[in-house]
């Protein structure tokens, strides 16, 4: 994808992969309540709405240290910042929402099916918390897609996603692990993409490799006119679905129905 050159084809079709190694998929709404969020009225509000889902507070909680010639002085804090909702499958976690006065995430877990049935669920909460919350404005909306395959070795990076894995190895130093982190502007749009490779070294020496692919794709202006809603998510979807097939070597092969 070379800046400039990206054009988003609304029609194009993408197969679909019944054996995706997507363990996260994110939709998020970066927005401000313009109302204050209540403790006790929103969860009764949530649950009301969503029956089907757990819900716990979330809280940020700070630790100051002040030392003195007496000694060492600890103060912590503790500031309730909204709710976590989760919705569980087969006594597993599915779906979870971070339901705060900034705005919402909502996550679906593995098995991830498809774009239809997360997307319609994710969109409950962000109408629920536009009835709440009020917010004027949405200052970023994306869509994260975490996948995770697991692999024998570094060089088996290489059968997934190109990658120079062995920048030493003519001086006889092993790659252990890899992170590699591109920002990417696709040209004339309002959309960013942050795509993320990483091998984490061995923490045991039993423990198998896995290689994370991360593709955040967001908007980079505001969303003011909330009926762009549905058009900015299919602009999103489309984007990231060019980034996992134009980065992963065969991924109708490697994951679609045949798929070993």
């Amino acid at each position: 994808m070379v800046s400039g050159m990206f054009q988003l084809d609304l029609s194009k079709q993408f197969p679909t992969l019944p054996h995706a190694p997507s363990v996260e998929a994110v939709l998020q709404w970066q927005a401000a309540a313009s109302v204050e969020l209540d403790d006790s009225s929103l969860r009764g509000q949530l649950a009301a709405s969503f029956p089907q889902y757990e819900i716990a507070p979330q809280h940020n909680i700070e630790t100051a240290f002040t030392g003195s010639a007496k000694g060492v002085a600890i103060k912590q804090s503790t500031t309730w910042e909204g709710f976590r909702l989760t919705k569980k499958e087969n006594d597993q976690p599915a779906f979870v929402c971070q339901f705060k006065q900034n705005g919402i995430v909502v996550s679906r877990l593995a098995p991830y099916r498809s774009w239809d049935h997360f997307a319609p669920e994710a969109l409950r909460f962000w109408q629920t918390f536009v009835e709440i919350a009020q917010p004027s404005e949405i200052a970023r909306l994306n869509t994260r897609y975490i996948s995770k395959i697991p692999i024998a070795s570094i060089p088996e990076v290489g059968k997934y996603i190109d990658v120079a894995e062995k920048p030493l190895a003519a001086i006889g130093v092993a790659t252990e692990g890899f992170f590699h982190q591109d920002t990417l502007k696709p040209g004339g749009l309002p959309y960013m993409i942050n795509l993320v490779r990483v091998v984490q070294p061995r923490q045991q020496g039993s423990t198998p490799l896995s290689l994370i692919v991360d593709i955040d794709v967001g908007t980079s202006e505001s969303i003011a006119d909330f009926d762009a809603l549905p058009q900015k998510l299919k602009d999103l979807r489309l984007i990231k679905n060019e980034v996992f097939f134009t980065l992963m070597n065969d991924a109708e092969t490697k994951f679609g129905e045949s798929a070993p």
